[in-house]
């Protein structure tokens, strides 16, 4: 199954899911709704997708237990968007085609949506897994030694010289930042469906390469596509002072990196027979 079709058939139950219990499982409508709004944006729906096909990689079921934590993930994903777009962050006014959840219902309105996601998001994980092992993996990912522990190197680091050339520095605070949730979400899934020691490892493997390569790719599409194509503010990271792998590399060594972590990522997977994972390294194609 290649991905396009991965996501046509898992999108819908997603989205299904998070509507109905974004209303079912919140008592004040008014905070339903507000969450709601970010959450049903829409969006790729990339990381639940990803515990979902890594779930079919392994030959594994999936039913309504497996998608709850997919959604688990959903929601913490979007917990730090809208954090992230806060004016005392990347200050942005769009976010998947429309205004960014501050924009629409106001600053100490959107960062409650998103001090709600977060532990919603953790709750559906562990109701869906009952397994602590889950909960341990996503709150380490997520935590000070992982997405926030990125988004506030790349904060401290913007406008820094002194990082400005230091390739070690951008590929731990991109890894961090991104790659950490994406990993655990191919983590999670790996341990839910009991995958052995060999396969863990591979899927660890692609995890990495997937998630490093996904910040490369992001910082590509703000150089290469229009607004509208993005659905968020383009053209934006090197001039608000940014460091990242395109500020560093610039447009054609980062496409040279991008395309040789898409091939390492594709050669991790090269042991399964299902082939679907692999396929998720064509979203890349259009800033290559």
């Amino acid at each position: 199954m290649n991905f396009k079709e991965f996501q046509k058939k898992y999108t819908p139950q997603i989205n299904s899911f998070l509507e109905e219990h974004l209303i079912n499982e919140i008592v004040d409508p008014k905070l339903s709704k507000i969450m709601s709004y970010s959450v049903m944006a829409g969006g790729k729906r990339l990381r639940p997708l990803l515990f979902l096909a890594t779930l079919h990689t392994l030959a594994k079921p999936i039913t309504a237990e497996e998608i709850r934590i997919a959604c688990g993930i959903e929601l913490i994903h979007t917990y730090s968007l809208i954090h992230d777009d806060l004016p005392a962050m990347d200050n942005d006014d769009y976010r998947r085609g429309r205004l960014t959840s501050h924009k629409k219902w106001g600053e100490a309105e959107a960062i409650l949506a998103g001090d709600a996601l977060l532990p919603m998001g953790i709750q559906w994980i562990a109701q869906g897994g009952k397994m602590s092992e889950l909960v341990e993996i996503i709150t380490r990912a997520v935590g000070p030694n992982g997405m926030v522990g990125g988004q506030y190197l790349d904060i401290d680091s913007t406008n820094n010289d002194s990082v400005k050339d230091d390739a070690h520095f951008i590929n731990k605070m991109e890894w961090l930042k991104t790659g950490c949730l994406i990993k655990a979400s191919v983590e999670m899934a790996a341990i839910y469906g009991q995958a052995t020691d060999n396969e863990r490892q591979a899927l660890a493997d692609f995890s990495y390469y997937f998630g490093r390569s996904y910040q490369i790719y992001d910082d590509l599409v703000d150089v290469i596509e229009t607004t509208e194509e993005a659905g968020k503010a383009t053209h934006k990271d090197e001039a608000v002072g940014k460091n990242n792998t395109y500020t560093l590399l610039g447009l054609e060594a980062s496409r040279d990196k991008l395309r040789k972590m898409i091939a390492d990522g594709k050669d991790s997977l090269a042991d399964f027979e299902e082939k679907t994972l692999t396929e998720f390294f064509n979203i890349y194609e259009k800033v290559l």
